[in-house]
Order: C-alpha cells, then structure tokens, then sequence
C-alpha cells in the first residue's frame, strides 16, 4: 500500500563520511528518516552502526541506504552488474542494519530502477525475499508500481534541492540528469521555496532543458508539476544540507 503519513517527512542519506562527520550528527537532530549508507557506495558496518544508534535515540526512522556496489563513483554511475550479483551485494549491504525493514537505493541504483521494469521486478522480488516492508522511492515509477503490486509500502519521495523535468514518456516530473550542470539547487532560498511548494501545494516547478549544454542559469523554470509526497529527500553531501534541514524542520513541525 502507498504511506499517507499525517505530515511530510523528512529524509536525509546519512553516514556517507564517517561516524566523525560534525554535519551528520547534526541533521539528526532535524530530520525524521536517516537513510544509513551501508557501503555499497560509501560507509562501514562501524558507521551504519553508530548511525543507527543515534538514530533510535532520537526517535528517527532508520532506512538502510542501498547502491550499486562502485564506491568509486559514490555509487551515481549506472554499471553493467550481473542480478546474482547485484542481490548478493544488496544482500551484504543490508547485513549491516540487520532487522531494518525500510530500504532506499541510492544514486545511479534509485534512478534505474524508477525508469527500468525489469530492474525493478528484480529488486522488488528480492526486497521480498529480505522481508522488506517499506521503500522510499519516486511516485508513480516502476519500482513504486511494482513494489505497491507486491504489497510494499511505498513512501512516496520528492526532492528539496534537485531540480526537475518532465518525462517525455509519461509526462511526469523526473530528476534532471546529474550530469548537466544545473542538476542541483545551490541556492538556499530556492531549494527551501521548492520545498514548500512540494509540501504545502503538492507541486513543483520544472525547467526547461532547450539548452542542454548550457549553464545552471539556463535552467528556466517552467509550469508547475504536480507531485505527491510523503517525504523530502535532503543530501547531506549539499552545501545547503543542514541550513534547508532546519527550514523545513520549521515548515513541517517536527
């Protein structure tokens, strides 16, 4: 079934520096959901650990953090990887916050398996294998489709501080390719007033990409889209990571 929480959540991927990280510890204090890097693309069972921890001290819904297994590229370049391999990688990943029953793929893995029907099949299958109950991905993308039709709650998922597209297949807003340079919002005011049209109008605007060589100034906003979401994702890798956590902290009332 699709999570209807009584407020946006907020989520942040947490753990990917080390358990020393200063700006980690401190969006714990302003999130609801830390998605725990497990080392497919960055952390340690010994961060995931410490993470968790934290985490349940303060109340925060733990989600394990699960990528291709490329730490080189932080795990945002899609690779050729065998399925018995990919599981067996996602299996391992997962053992470091055994019992946690909510998952988020990361990077290039979340993007693949919101526009690949196989892909997400496969990972659907497996989550069942590993008794997941709960998934944080894209609305109306083929692992949210899949997973609802296995019986998955699905925790529909929208972006503070990534801009967006429409999908020339289906329409709907879609992440801009990171590769483009205007992928990102580094812009604080932005990043918060996108936000707030996710949460409080459940919409948000989308560029337009006719000039996709150009410039983070030639990202144009377009028409609002209108977009669902349960939660607000926030990287923590962002320069505006902890300023837009506190924001939204105050937008949604946690």
């Amino acid at each position: 079934m699709s999570m209807q929480p009584s407020r946006v959540l907020v989520n942040c991927d947490i753990g990917e520096r080390g358990v020393e990280n200063e700006i980690d510890r401190l969006l714990l204090q302003e999130i609801d959901i830390a998605n725990i890097a497990c080392g497919g693309h960055a952390g340690d069972e010994r961060s995931a650990e410490f993470f968790r921890l934290e985490s349940e001290k303060l109340g925060i819904m733990v989600t394990a953090h699960l990528s291709y297994p490329d730490r080189a590229n932080f795990g945002r370049k899609s690779i050729d990887i065998e399925p018995q391999r990919l599981a067996a990688s996602l299996g391992t990943q997962l053992e470091a916050l055994a019992g946690v029953e909510t998952v988020k793929f990361h990077g290039a893995l979340y993007t693949d398996s919101c526009r690949a029907r196989e892909l997400a099949e496969l990972l659907t299958a497996w989550l069942c294998e590993q008794a997941v109950t709960t998934v944080i991905t894209m609305p109306g993308s083929a692992l949210a489709e899949s997973c609802l039709s296995a019986g998955i709650t699905v925790l529909a998922e929208a972006f503070a501080e990534r801009r967006y597209r429409r999908d020339p297949a289906g329409g709907r807003p879609t992440l801009v390719e990171r590769t483009l340079p205007y992928a990102s919002i580094h812009d604080l005011e932005e990043a918060a007033a996108q936000a707030e049209r996710i949460i409080l109008h459940g919409e948000l605007p989308v560029v337009s990409e006719d000039d996709r060589g150009g410039t983070e100034h030639d990202a144009v906003p377009g028409e609002a889209a209108p977009i669902r979401a349960d939660t607000v994702c926030i990287h923590s890798d962002s320069e505006l990571a902890l300023p837009l956590a506190r924001r939204l902290r105050q937008l949604v009332g946690r």
